[in-house]
């Protein structure tokens, strides 16, 4: 079969071994731009894993639907180029492929629950799992007995960051570059968005494009709603000697988050992260949660939307405020927001959530209103920093 050299290295890296004989790379992640060949090289290993002898392949996105949709129709466009593709058989109803030797190849989704908790497996491969949560790739990963392969464009950060870290990963970069296969008119596209003195003559020049299609780097949107905030450490922000005030953002199945700030009274607000979970997940409820993390007496900003909840913080003695509300409030206390130096103490979701809160563009029309999606912490952040300055004063 055809291949490019990101094949020959991440073949390479399944077979590398440390001196004792045991394998040297749990995981390979491949990093890169577009059309460098990362998913097609690694659909062209599970190929030949699965011949080499009986193995369950699976891969992965956010939804099994999603992974239908993109990774199986790779696969299928792959198949006429491997010699014995006709001795495989597919399972349409539950999308899986049959090897003569009883290997399957698998297309899983991660809103599967049972299926992730339930799984047991022998190679793992996580196509851009920007959505997938820490928690769901660790089920996999601890059910995974051999290794595990993940590629994507790094177009902000992610708990993949930290897996790049560690001793028994490697990381393999790629571009369009890499892959003399590209088709022109596609490399063509890529090559639009490079700053150039042409491109930007001809009006396609896009920096952030070239940056992570392009180049395969990260690179910031252009339509991140946050920028420029600084981490600090949770023993600082204990000793800041300011008052500390809380904000919650209710959520049942969505997270319910709360965090701690504490302002400088001139220009400075400093974020503790402290609570990322679901009530549906407490089984003592919100109530008995808050009262081992805040005092009652402490000033808690919530959401008023979700009057039960509110209600029920009351009846337990908690000191609760309702955030301010209706038409605006969303963007004006973004803006309010906007206006001071942020420090945060680091936590995986925060940080997440605040890489990835952005504005809503269709057609290349900023709607001046954030995507609602994966924006608890954020919520939190706004109620209670827009009540404290309009509590002191502050505009």
């Amino acid at each position: 079969m055809k291949a490019t050299i990101v094949f020959e290295k991440i073949w390479k890296a399944i077979h590398e071994t440390k001196a004792d004989g045991k394998r040297k790379y749990r995981y390979i992640i491949l990093t890169g731009s577009s059309r460098s060949s990362k998913t097609h090289s690694i659909l062209q290993t599970h190929y030949l894993k699965g011949f080499e002898k009986h193995r369950r392949i699976s891969i992965w996105r956010e939804t099994k639907k999603d992974t239908k949709d993109t990774v199986l129709a790779d696969f299928k466009k792959a198949l006429p180029t491997f010699e014995n593709h006709e001795h495989l058989t597919f399972n349409k109803t539950e999308s899986i492929y049959h090897f003569p030797n009883k290997s399957t190849i698998e297309i899983c989704g991660g809103d599967d629950e049972s299926r992730v908790h339930g799984f047991q497996g022998d190679i793992a491969h996580f196509n851009e799992p920007y959505k997938i949560s820490r928690d769901t790739f660790d089920q996999i990963d601890m059910r995974t007995s051999e290794y595990v392969l993940i590629d994507w464009n790094p177009k902000s950060k992610h708990w993949i960051d930290d897996l790049s870290g560690q001793d028994n990963a490697i990381v393999i970069h790629s571009t369009f570059k890499d892959n003399p296969f590209c088709p022109e008119e596609q490399r063509r596209k890529i090559l639009s968005y490079e700053p150039t003195e042409y491109n930007i003559q001809q009006k396609t020049a896009d920096n952030y494009k070239w940056q992570v299609y392009g180049l395969g780097l990260k690179a910031e949107k252009p339509n991140k709603i946050y920028n420029n905030w600084q981490l600090m450490e949770s023993y600082d922000y204990d000793n800041l000697p300011y008052n500390e005030y809380h904000g919650l953002d209710f959520g049942h199945k969505n997270p319910t988050s709360l965090v701690s700030i504490k302002f400088n009274g001139e220009d400075e607000f400093y974020i503790k992260p402290r609570l990322y979970v679901p009530m549906n997940d407490m089984p003592n409820g919100l109530p008995a949660v808050l009262e081992s993390i805040i005092k009652k007496k402490d000033v808690l900003v919530v959401d008023p939307a979700d009057r039960e909840s509110r209600l029920d913080l009351i009846r337990n003695g908690f000191n609760v405020l309702m955030a301010k509300k209706g038409a605006d409030s969303v963007k004006g206390g973004i803006g309010l927001v906007r206006k001071f130096k942020i420090f945060y103490v680091y936590d995986k979701d925060f940080e997440y959530e605040y890489d990835n809160y952005e504005w809503e563009i269709i057609k290349g029309v900023n709607l001046d209103r954030p995507i609602k999606l994966d924006d608890h912490y954020m919520d939190a952040l706004r109620y209670v920093i827009t009540w404290v300055c309009k509590y002191l004063g502050v505009s």
